[in-house]
């Protein structure tokens, strides 16, 4: 036990800062992982039926993984606030959702492989059966060596047993495969998905817009968390630096893939992908998420243009023959008025005589 007049080390400030930041980090990307299945719920309606069972799989397994999260903060930083922190131990929670973030990094990955496969050619293109295979293979190992790494986690609990060669190897080599496919993923997005191949896509302007496809429709946000955490496990893998990163990192990929679905064009409930033709397009409705993700109609300025001018046409033709309706009953009207005279004049004659 620590008395209330000790001041913590070092060490143990480390340790709660690290957990705290990451806590942090962890639960602002879970409210937007919130708002993301949504906004693709009400706005997809009539979307395929596999795609609404993987926004509801992402969507419960980073809320149990979040509150996870949180039972470990409340553990460290009130349940155990007067017993020393300088090392810091896998509970339960901690262990089970490790466990949940290495299959969140999965469906992630499949995902991507799936998508691939279709960008790619499809079916009868060996280099779409290539890549997708190559995302699937490093996906698998980082899986395999990913639950090896749970075990020992769970066997040893304490985590600075990571700086021993045989668990940083394990982990290193799951971290390692993950980030191998996550750069095949970006590399073959970017090359799949250039105007050269699609040249009817609707290209993004301006540099937050560049930057913002890339990140998500192209998978570098993926890439980019998976290297961080890679180089700061392997850079110091018996600091707890690591494991902030660890908390952030499965929620990174599901708002990944939850943004990518988001940024779809709509067309009768069904997303349309940014590769689909244009005379798809022009029925869809764009009125989802409000940012630079989200794709423009593909209509050209002039055939705006025209269509204003034929509402013009169609606004003076209605006015004009609106006018000549009230014109012909206007002379109609003193057509009858000098009948009408005319007849009572011929009946004062009559009765006259």
């Amino acid at each position: 036990m620590m008395s209330s007049s000790s001041s913590p080390s070092s060490a143990e400030v480390e340790n709660l800062v690290v957990l705290f930041v990451g806590f942090a980090f962890a639960t602002f990307l879970y409210g937007l992982t919130f708002f993301q299945t949504y906004l693709y719920f009400s706005r997809y309606s009539n979307d395929n039926a596999w795609t609404k069972v993987l926004v509801g799989a992402l969507f419960v397994l980073d809320t149990t993984s979040t509150g996870l999260v949180s039972d470990l903060t409340y553990h460290c930083l009130i349940t155990m606030f007067e017993v020393s922190m300088d090392v810091l131990y896998a509970t339960l929670t901690f262990c089970i959702q490790d466990l949940l973030s290495v299959i969140l990094i999965l469906i992630a990955q499949l995902f991507f492989a799936v998508r691939l496969y279709t960008v790619c050619g499809g079916p009868t293109s060996i280099t779409s059966r290539s890549v997708s295979m190559a995302v699937l293979f490093c996906a698998f190992i980082a899986v395999v060596f990913g639950l090896i790494s749970v075990g020992q986690i769970f066997q040893k609990r304490q985590l600075t047993a990571f700086a021993l060669p045989s668990m940083a190897v394990i982990a290193g080599i799951s971290q390692g495969f993950a980030a191998v496919a996550n750069i095949i993923i970006f590399i073959a997005m970017c090359w799949s998905l250039r105007p050269a191949r699609y040249p009817d896509m609707v290209l993004p302007e301006g540099v937050f817009e560049k930057i913002a496809v890339l990140f998500v429709s192209r998978g570098l946000g993926l890439t980019v968390i998976q290297l961080a955490y890679l180089g700061i496990f392997v850079a110091s893998p018996g600091k707890p630096y690591w494991i902030a990163v660890q908390m952030v990192t499965p929620r990174v990929y599901a708002n990944v893939v939850l943004g990518l679905l988001n940024t779809r064009e709509v067309k009768h409930g069904v997303g349309l992908n940014e590769e689909e033709t244009l005379s798809d397009r022009h029925e869809s409705q764009n009125d989802g998420l409000p940012s630079a993700l989200r794709f423009r109609m593909p209509l050209s300025t002039k055939a705006t243009q025209q269509s204003l001018s034929f509402s013009h046409q169609g606004e003076n033709s209605g006015g004009s023959e609106i006018e000549e309706g009230s014109k012909s009953y206007i002379d109609d009207q003193n057509l009858r008025s000098i009948h009408s005279h005319g007849s009572e004049h011929a009946y004062d004659k009559a009765s006259l005589s």
